[in-house]
């Protein structure tokens, strides 16, 4: 830290972000000097920061953040944090002018979520002392900051960003200045795959949210997450890097986007986007987030060998289940579950029990790495066939899928065994992967990609994750919990379904399913 003390910070832009960055400033004690050239936006800066000191018992610092229209009243700062709107031109402009006003000591930070720094920097004569600070919103609540280290800022100013970045009570991560640095980059899956989903008619955008919340538990589903951000910047943001990567199919914007674009729709703050915000409610009846109760299951349930299908012995006998792999002599199992994977071994088990089950008892089989209509070319007795995803049985919500000739006798049966193992549901229509699988298992793809292209280490990653959107485990902790052997199968799945460039496997993934 400069001379052992908190430094004086510029923060250029009053907007959200920019007052964000500066209350998280002031509460640290640091001198904040808020730049603007609209006497609108500074005055409701000012309002907004007297509130919140105001909240926290320090008004008395109110005497510490100083309202700024011109960037030449950024003399006294030892560091400056530009958060103007994300337009490369304005962005190398305002450097350009900064470089001319301020100490050769300043150092430069821009809090960009999705532009190059390197390319910021060079706008300067000083790349040396620019440097991506990239701050999540609400920047006062979410505990992360990225340091985006330019292709020429120096060792010193990231050592220095990092000291005042936790100086300022939050968790620095260093990042290279790739597309996306590491949140913005990993977190693509989690909406493409999603808005893929919901193009293609899998789910309904509730019921994506609702697999994703209850059943992974992550805090916010996709959708709810964008109405939040904001689709606009949201969809920016994929751009972004859609550009920026010459067209990778990973980052491909989709229409539905485009389309609320249009319509204007942008989510919370406009009022609507994939939700209604009339009310501030959730947009999710309040039964559908309630799981029925475990318990109430009696007889026997079949289970065939496998490795697909992780805690469901544990769940059935929970419930009151008895469970075997052949069904008792004259018996009449409840249900029959095939949890093997992708292979002739597959097919085999569920020939098996298709031919030697009465025909009135449900079969069910994991579609994470098979599809259910394929599957329905092994059996005789379409309508019983009903797929689930075996890979997330941990959380409230468990997804289903239907063969093309279910009986409904069997859509109830299906329904009354996982509501005793206290699982609310979700049909689905089929998908490679189906929801959760699908999702997660590109966002342990693209973290792998990450990690190869040198954006960050493993641990880095998950922890950028866990702390900038909330994740409830890093990817690659989902990847080592999933076991990445089923991941890559996931993964291959997808690809040979589509045959898209969009889902092929990171190599470094591959060289860890082969040792694990």
């Amino acid at each position: 830290m400069i001379e052992n003390k908190l430094p004086a910070i510029g923060v250029v832009g009053a907007g959200t972000m920019g007052s964000g960055i500066a209350l998280v400033a002031l509460y640290a004690g640091c001198e904040v000097y808020i730049q603007d050239a609209y006497p609108q936006m500074l005055e409701k800066a000012g309002e907004y920061l007297r509130s919140y000191l105001e909240k926290k018992n320090q008004l008395d610092r109110s005497s510490k953040f100083h309202l700024v229209s011109k960037l030449e009243e950024l003399t006294p700062v030892q560091v400056v944090i530009e958060a103007a709107p994300e337009k490369l031109e304005l962005k190398s402009e305002i450097f350009r002018q900064l470089e001319a006003i301020c100490s050769p000591s300043t150092i430069f930070a821009t809090n960009t979520s999705t532009l190059s720094v390197t390319a910021i920097a060079s706008a300067t004569q000083c790349p040396e002392r620019v440097a991506g600070m990239h701050f999540f919103n609400p920047a006062p609540v979410l505990p992360l900051v990225e340091i985006v280290r330019a292709a020429g800022t120096s060792q010193g100013t990231i050592d220095h960003l990092v000291e005042l970045t936790q100086a300022l009570g939050k968790t620095p991560v260093v990042t290279g200045d790739t597309p996306g640095f590491i949140v913005n980059r990993v977190a693509r899956p989690f909406y493409g795959e999603a808005l893929r989903l919901l193009g293609e008619g899998v789910a309904t955008h509730e019921q994506i949210d609702r697999i994703v919340e209850q059943g992974a538990g992550f805090k916010m589903g996709p959708f709810r997450l964008m109405d939040l951000i904001g689709i606009d910047v949201n969809a920016g943001a994929m751009r972004s890097m859609y550009e920026q990567t010459f067209g990778e199919p990973r980052y491909r914007p989709h229409w539905i986007q485009m389309q609320k674009l249009a319509e204007g729709a942008l989510g919370l703050k406009t009022g609507r986007g994939f939700y209604q915000y009339k009310d501030e409610g959730r947009g999710m009846k309040d039964e559908e987030n309630q799981a029925p109760k475990i318990g109430g299951g009696s007889g026997q349930v079949l289970i065939s060998e496998g490795t697909w299908a992780p805690g469901i012995n544990e769940l059935l006998v929970g419930a009151g289940y008895k469970i075997d792999s052949v069904p008792d002599e004259g018996g009449r199992p409840a249900a029959c579950f095939v949890v093997a994977g992708r292979a002739e071994e597959a097919a085999r088990l569920v020939a098996w029990y298709d031919q030697s089950l009465p025909a009135d008892i449900p079969l069910f089989i994991q579609c994470g790495d098979i599809a259910l209509s394929e599957a329905e070319t092994w059996v005789a007795h379409l309508e019983r066939l009903i797929g689930f995803d075996g890979l997330f049985l941990d959380g409230g919500v468990m997804t289903l899928v239907g063969g093309s000739q279910l009986a409904p006798e069997f859509r109830a049966q299906s329904e009354k065994i996982f509501q005793h193992l206290g699982k609310g549901i979700a049909w689905v229509k089929e998908s490679p992967g189906l929801v959760l699988p699908r999702i997660l298992c590109q966002l342990v793809n693209e973290a792998a990609f990450a990690e190869l292209e040198g954006v960050a280490d493993g641990a880095t990653i998950d922890l950028a994750m866990r702390l900038g959107v909330n994740y409830p485990r890093g990817p690659l902790e989902w990847g080592k919990m999933i076991g990445y052997k089923k991941v890559l199968a996931v993964l291959d799945h997808l690809y040979s379904e589509y045959h898209e460039e969009r889902y092929r496997a990171c190599i470094l993934l591959r060289q860890w399913a082969r040792k694990s």
